[in-house]
């Protein structure tokens, strides 16, 4: 039987920003950029020292299981962790984060995590999960014109052609003489540019992996989805600072992208 999947939100009743010590001591070493570049995690990680400070606001400062900061996944508690890794999880890392309160400043005496998993270069077979002809995923370019996304290639190209588009106008504008000489050049090139059209509801194919009980929908949602297992193990432990809503539903005063999700 097909699970049934969740928006998982981390609530800002416990917000956090890094340290300023974090900034002094930050590595040259960047993940982010190794994976961009390598689609996969490298051998060794070195000790990433992530450090964040619960804000001061009492709306804000509370310390929950989950807490909304700057670290890229999930910040989350030893808890939620133990019950994180008896699940199907994508490809993923645990990184050590200590936590601070405001005010005093002391260093909070749990053990909380940074969970980090990334679906756009690791674990991009999603994209390949999506039925393009029900979805009616389109591109627009600046200049007004419609492509049609028939396949996950045309997604994956995307990226590829605005860093190409970006290149050549940076070659063109090195100095102000370039940028004027290569003005009409520049500005035809910056017509070039695409983008994907809002996506309401993404049709998954047959291929859907539903074993999956955490995943992401690069490019067209900014959502994290949860099996409703998961869901209902979190909810049984009474992990803090979560909520739960059905894909698709409003959930801001801006829009962010949470599409409908239909599988056929």
């Amino acid at each position: 039987m097909n699970k049934e999947y969740y928006v998982l939100t981390v609530e800002d009743t416990s917000s956090a920003e890094y340290t300023k010590n974090y900034w002094k001591k930050s590595p040259e070493f960047s993940l982010l950029m190794y994976i961009r570049e390598n689609g996969a995690y490298p051998e060794q990680i070195p000790d990433l020292n992530l450090e964040i400070r619960i804000y001061d606001d009492v709306e804000f400062n509370r310390l929950n299981d989950f807490i909304l900061s700057p670290i890229d996944k999930l910040c989350i508690s030893e808890k939620v962790k133990n019950i994180m890794e008896h699940y199907c999880l994508p490809e993923h890392r645990f990184f050590n984060v200590d936590v601070y309160m405001p005010k005093k400043r002391n260093k909070v005496d749990a053990n909380y995590y940074a969970l980090h998993y990334d679906f756009t270069y690791i674990q991009n077979d999603i994209l390949g999960m999506i039925d393009y002809e029900k979805s009616n995923i389109r591109i627009k370019t600046n200049a007004g014109e419609y492509l049609l996304v028939r396949d996950r290639k045309d997604v994956e190209n995307l990226p590829i052609h605005n860093r190409t588009i970006s290149e050549m106008i940076s070659k063109l504008s090195q100095t102000a003489k370039l940028r004027e000489k290569n003005q009409k050049q520049i500005s035809a090139l910056s017509e070039e540019y695409w983008e994907f059209e809002r996506v309401d509801k993404i049709y998954f194919n047959r291929s859907f992996d539903f074993s999956m009980d955490l995943f992401q929908i690069p490019y067209f949602s900014w959502m994290i989805y949860i099996s409703d297992k998961l869901k209902e193990e979190l909810e049984r432990n009474c992990i803090t600072g979560i909520t739960f809503s059905i894909p698709g539903n409003k959930q801001y005063l801006v829009h962010r992208p949470n599409p409908i999700l239909e599988w056929v």
